[in-house]
């Protein structure tokens, strides 16, 4: 029987858990219309929660399809 190397891709490890945090968002969805409570003055504001939780998907998003592009790219050249 022939040995199989098991190779390491860090690069779909972390792809996969980008996947992962993007579902988690999904899951945890926020809309700043979905605040009833009057927001105080030192607090962070409702549409300020919406818009970083978007920029985090966005982020996360970019990071799994780099990773995967690249996991599969080199899969396909070796």
């Amino acid at each position: 029987m022939a040995k199989r190397e098991i190779k390491n891709n860090s690069l779909a490890m972390i792809a996969t858990v980008a996947l992962v945090g993007m579902l988690a968002s999904a899951i945890g969805f926020f809309s700043p219309d979905y605040c009833t409570v009057p927001q105080q003055d030192d607090w962070t504001s409702c549409e300020a929660i919406a818009q970083q939780r978007t920029i985090g998907s966005v982020a996360l998003f970019v990071v799994c399809l780099f990773g995967f592009t690249v996991s599969l790219s080199k899969r396909s050249k070796g």
